[in-house]
């Protein structure tokens, strides 16, 4: 049977909020959290406009740095640079106007006048290069609607190049992010009343999470854990998106792919261990970010490699602007641990088009410029062709033959020999030439690359020596005195463990002593660090009596610490230095100090490739005490040799001598002749 409710008392009454809001303590805690929520919605909303502000000008003064190259290209001819200037801005639509402005012409007046005159001087000295429509002058000071850099310039540091930023799409980034702080702040109010009336999270909210945190995963999973770049994967799939984009340009080229590797980055890796390794690509990964802008795809596609895709850019003369301020960039030292050391950069460019190759096709043309940019010195900017897979196919077809070669005994010797100033015989050089069977003499710089890379020029190396002692022992049996044989030894050779003990085996074999042969070593080898298994290798040979020369002095780094350090016996000018004497505006400076540093330091120095009696007067009055080219003598087979050293000692009639288990490759030549 039915019957009325009981009638609750007023203290039954159900009123779940009534303790929440009416609870002194909860007030206070509720009261204190939304003055916390508050202030910290401002301050990072403060710091969210800050960093825009920042990341503003920072494009504006990366805008002026490469415009200031411009210019100082020019050689301050402003008018000249106009139309590079504007390529080169034109992308960078927040760019209002650029202007290059000359050191004030009153600095020299006095102070009362200059302060009088100061505005107008500045506008007066200031050449705009580029504006856009109803764009304002760059003038310093406090703005809300612009922003004025000054980019100094690095040849004339009073001069600069201003640049005006608009900060109208900073501000309308500053509000979405205003209101997108102010809705989370009324977001962790709901939360915190939310927490406060139930105590437990409901299994709604648990589920809402797991998305968040399983995008977090795969964003993630796209970047590098290192650099913070996009990861291999990553970079190829985006590069795959461009190229399947619809093309709707009718440009020639929709971009630019460009691939970079750090030059000495191995050096510094092995010297310094892999901790400064990976403080080396942090640092050059923040540069190429910083210089490239925000707007640009990287990645980092292994070890010390990586790309860029730029989609904005289709001149090559705006891409070689960019590359010219990111080698600058990127080349600046880097700090590790006491000493501050420094990276290169070499590039390969490949100018796209959308869907005529694949992803691969495009990495790989990109990847061969790059390898033609180290082969060329190393530092520079070098775009694809076409030749270049006929190059990659020629060194393909050389590291196939090489090992073969090297057991058939297709290499010999040519031997350059080393004067004094009274113009005796103090030594021959030996250099290694290949005859190829088919393909005739191979050039030594195409070889010796692809035998360094492959790792093959440690058997290749451990083959010369035995012909250099082979052939020294022979010379001897003639009765011709020769001091010693002086070959080139490579950082792979330096740092095979075998090194040591096949040369004593080697030397033992012949009957010849360690002061019978010389080593040369390249400049940047013996400077690439005090703890390098190189160095400690190049050590060893000095403790057992070898000499130790280093060759193209004054074309690498160098450091007079590690020169010190390693206390060579010789140092070998390098050719370019040589070939300058006697030419327009050559400045003997750097020959003078060089020769004065050997002198200082006690040790022999020898100029390479001299071929004129211009500048043979020329280093003997600078006090060069060795000599060595083309102008005393020509490179010679060890029968052409002991032919001309003969001759040397006065016997003209002599006509044997042939030696060395290379014979049969010379006298080939001969009858072929």
């Amino acid at each position: 049977m039915a019957s009325d409710p009981t009638p609750l008392s007023p203290a039954e009454q159900p009123t779940p909020a009534a303790p929440v809001l009416l609870d002194p303590a909860v007030k206070r805690s509720w009261l204190r959290a939304t003055r916390v929520s508050i202030a910290l919605t401002v301050v990072f909303c403060l710091a969210l406009t800050g960093l825009r502000w920042m990341d503003a000008k920072r494009q504006a003064r990366a805008v002026g740095a490469t415009v200031v190259n411009l210019v100082d290209a020019a050689q301050g001819v402003t008018s000249v640079t106009l139309p590079a200037v504007g390529a080169a801005v034109e992308p960078h639509v927040a760019v209002q106007a650029v202007a290059f402005c000359a050191a004030n012409a009153a600095q020299g007046t006095d102070a009362a006048n200059a302060a009088e005159g100061a505005a107008a001087a500045a506008s007066a000295s200031c050449e705009t290069l580029f504006a856009r429509e109803e764009a304002q002058a760059c003038s310093p000071g406090f703005s809300l609607a612009t922003l004025c850099t000054a980019v100094p310039s690095l040849s004339r540091p009073e001069d600069t190049v201003r640049v005006s930023y608009s900060l109208g799409a900073m501000w309308v980034t500053a509000a979405e992010q205003s209101l997108a702080c102010l809705l989370m702040m009324v977001g962790v109010l709901w939360a915190f009343a939310r927490v406060r009336t139930s105590r437990a999270p409901t299994a709604s909210a648990a589920q809402s999470a797991a998305p968040s945190e399983a995008g977090g995963t795969a964003k993630s999973n796209e970047r590098d854990a290192l650099t913070g770049l996009l990861n291999r994967v990553a970079f190829e799939t985006a590069l795959k998106r461009h190229n399947e984009a619809e093309n709707l340009s009718a440009l020639e080229v929709d971009g630019c792919l460009l691939y970079f590797d750090l030059d000495r980055f191995k050096l510094i890796n092995d010297t310094y261990g892999h901790i400064a390794g990976d403080t080396v690509l942090r640092t050059v990964s923040q540069r190429l970010r910083y210089t490239l802008g925000g707007g640009v795809l990287i990645g980092r596609l292994g070890g010390d490699e990586f790309a860029a895709l730029i989609t904005d850019v289709s001149s090559r003369g705006n891409i070689e602007t960019i590359c010219r301020v990111l080698i600058e960039q990127v080349s600046k030292p880097i700090p590790i641990d006491d000493v501050k050391e420094w990276v290169g950069l070499s590039i390969g460019a490949h100018m796209l088009k959308r869907g005529t190759l694949t992803v691969g096709e495009m990495l790989h043309r990109a990847d061969l410029a790059m390898y033609e940019a180290k082969r060329a010195g190393r530092g520079r900017l070098v775009f694809y062709h076409e030749s270049m897979e006929d190059a990659a196919r020629s060194r393909a077809q050389i590291q196939g033959e090489l090992k073969h070669a090297i057991d058939a005994h297709q290499f010999f010797l040519v031997y350059q020999p080393q004067f004094d100033q009274k113009d005796q015989i103090r030594g021959v050089e030996a250099m290694v030439r290949w005859r190829h069977p088919v393909r005739g003499l191979i050039p030594t710089e195409e070889f010796m690359s692809v035998a360094e890379q492959s790792g093959l020029i440690v058997p290749l190396g451990k083959h010369i020596i035995g012909l250099v002692c082979q052939d020294l022992v022979n010379l001897r049996k003639e009765g011709l005195v020769l001091p010693y044989v002086s070959l080139d030894v490579s950082m792979r050779q330096l740092g095979d463990k075998a090194l040591v003990e096949d040369l004593q085996e080697t030397l033992q074999r012949h009957g010849l002593t360690a002061a019978d042969l010389e080593f040369e070593v390249t400049e940047g080898t013996t400077m690439v660090g005090q703890v390098s298994k190189e160095n400690a290798t190049l050590r060893q040979l000095q403790d057992m009596r070898f000499r130790i020369a280093i060759d193209g002095f004054g074309a690498g780094q160098s450091s007079l610490a590690r020169l010190i350090d390693l206390q060579v016996d010789k140092i070998k000018i390098d050719p370019m230095f040589v070939r300058a004497i006697g030419e327009p505006g050559f400045n003997p400076a750097l020959l003078e100090l060089m020769i004065g540093l050997a002198q200082r330091l006690e040790v022999k120095i020898v100029a390479q490739g001299v071929t004129k009696l211009e500048q043979v007067s020329w280093l003997k009055q600078a006090g060069c005490p060795m000599m060595q080219g083309d102008f005393f003598a020509q490179p010679m087979t060890h029968v052409q040799l002991l032919t001309w050293l003969r001759e040397q000692a006065g016997d003209r009639g002599y006509l044997g001598g042939v030696w060395a288990p290379t014979r049969s490759f010379e006298e080939s030549d001969v009858i072929q002749a």
